[in-house]
């Protein structure tokens, strides 16, 4: 996997009630800025850098043009989890989750139409911001285009994270933004804070990342915890593999191919709408004013 944005896609699946952090998190952090204020703060531009180096850098992260990776994902609380599996090639995704007692939750991205399918709430055509974040897990560049698919990207302090001293890099476009906490000293990403929004609302979502694996040079998150509307989930993968991926692995299920005919059925008849009522009337024509004077004419006597 090249990028964390992925970490959102999973949480619109499998997401239950809300977290928010302690108020001890936030004292953390106001007295980390405090001890640490007169150190000028790196710009955006070195500290990306940095998080690309250690990712491996950009030979590894644009090497493979496609890639397969495999783990589980579980909510220990819930006593619920499954196999998943995250596939990219060609600027267009597919992710997997096998869910014990729940079902298996599929969510695809291509030719800029992001979708998902699940057993609670059916097959759905995504749109907005989770879209949005679909489209930045799709580029093949991942982190690489960074400055290109956010609109703003800026170092806004530093704070203590998962007892690591980390910068903040802020993300944002929009109304969307994601905020991530990367160590100081060697560029590694320890985690991260955004709002994912969902059919429940927004969502807050707290992702640590507790380990890393490295796959012929490129370095990926391998363990995370994700905290998020009260509930902690985990990820682990334990595989990757950059074989090529058949164009017919990302082929829309046939319920989503029926929705965007629909949806595009809708949108010509909108379209051919807009264009009737836009359109002048054709001067050829009597009008009704001088029909009316026309039919109302005095007769000869």
């Amino acid at each position: 996997m090249r990028r964390f944005q992925f970490l959102t896609l999973i949480a619109f699946v499998v997401s239950t009630a809300a977290f928010l952090p302690s108020a001890s998190a936030f004292a953390t952090a106001t007295a980390i800025q405090d001890d640490v204020k007169i150190a000028p703060l790196p710009s955006a531009k070195d500290v990306v850098a940095m998080m690309i180096k250690e990712q491996g850098g950009e030979a590894a992260m644009s090497k493979h043009p496609s890639s397969t990776i495999k783990g589980k994902f579980s909510m220990p609380a819930m006593g619920m989890g499954g196999p998943m599996m995250i596939q990219n090639a060609s600027g267009k995704m597919l992710v997997v989750i096998d869910i014990t007692g729940f079902g298996k939750s599929t969510q695809g991205f291509r030719d800029g139409i992001g979708w998902t399918m699940d057993p609670a709430s059916g097959p759905a055509l995504v749109e907005g911001a989770m879209l949005d974040a679909m489209k930045r897990q799709a580029n093949p560049r991942g982190d690489l285009d960074l400055f290109k698919t956010w609109k703003s990207v800026k170092v806004t302090g530093r704070e203590v994270f998962a007892g690591k001293n980390c910068v903040v890099l802020e993300l944002q476009t929009g109304d969307e933004k994601e905020v991530r906490l990367i160590e100081e000293t060697t560029g590694t990403l320890v985690g991260s804070r955004t709002t994912q929004t969902s059919p429940m609302g927004e969502i807050p979502i707290v992702t640590t990342i507790q380990a890393w694996t490295e796959f012929d040079g490129l370095k990926v998150p391998s363990k995370m915890s994700m905290s998020m509307m009260g509930q902690q989930q985990l990820i682990e993968f334990d595989s990757m593999s950059f074989d090529p991926i058949t164009p017919e692995t990302f082929d829309f299920p046939p319920a989503i191919k029926a929705l965007i005919a629909d949806q595009k059925a809708r949108e010509a008849e909108a379209k051919e709408s807009a264009t009737d009522v836009a359109a002048p009337a054709d001067p050829t024509s009597p009008s009704k004013s001088e029909g009316s004077n026309s039919s109302s004419s005095p007769k000869g006597n």
